[in-house]
């Protein structure tokens, strides 16, 4: 796998849900991908405190929706609170593959294996793992581990799937979060702290079985 697949820029700012909803709600109502960045730049709807973080943070977020299929955004602009964590953690995942595996590896395994205390350092041992053969892990600086390792865990709240103690949140996502999920991939479902029989079951509904 190219390292490229293994971005390493979201090292503040959460999961940006609010700042989401925000900008998808004016992305739907223009539906034009740079009229909506210049009025969110504009009109500062990502409520940052200068300019410059504006114009980052409104990057950063057309970024994760522009991950998602069209049916994503909308659930992120008119969807319940629930749905629009679940969907940016979805976003989150689908733009930076650290995330999508460590869901997978780690904060899943947690929770099917009936052990959901999820601690700072199964990050740390996830994350050398994945150094041995990812050239931008093994390289980045010990500041940028640290940074990725808190705004994950930051995220992973925010998405209500870690608890203030660390503890793995089981979810049952709502029928149109499942449909977006399987619209980008189906084996999307197992970054989310879901058990094997939820996963075949959804899995099942989405074929049709």
């Amino acid at each position: 796998m190219p390292d490229a697949a293994y971005r390493l820029s979201f090292t503040t700012g959460g999961l940006l849900r609010a700042e989401a909803v925000a900008v998808a709600d004016v992305l739907l109502s223009l539906g034009d991908a740079c009229a909506a960045r210049g009025r969110a730049v504009e009109q500062n709807l990502v409520q940052q405190r200068t300019t410059a973080s504006t114009v980052r943070v409104t990057r950063e977020v057309f970024q994760r929706l522009a991950a998602l299929p069209p049916t994503g955004v909308e659930l992120v602009a008119r969807g319940s609170v629930d749905d629009t964590r679940h969907v940016m953690w979805l976003a989150a995942c689908l733009r930076y593959r650290f995330l999508r595996d460590f869901g997978r590896e780690v904060v899943r395994e947690r929770y099917t294996s009936g052990w959901s205390l999820l601690a700072y350092e199964d990050f740390d041992t996830f994350w050398n793992v994945q150094a041995s053969w990812v050239d931008a892990l093994r390289d980045a600086a010990e500041s940028t581990r640290v940074k990725l390792r808190q705004n994950t865990f930051r995220m992973l709240r925010e998405a209500g799937l870690l608890s203030t103690d660390h503890r793995v949140l089981p979810i049952v996502p709502s029928p149109t979060t499942v449909e977006v999920v399987t619209a980008t991939s189906l084996e999307l479902l197992l970054s989310f702290p879901i058990d094997n029989a939820q996963a075949a079951t959804l899995a099942a509904i989405q074929n049709g079985a």
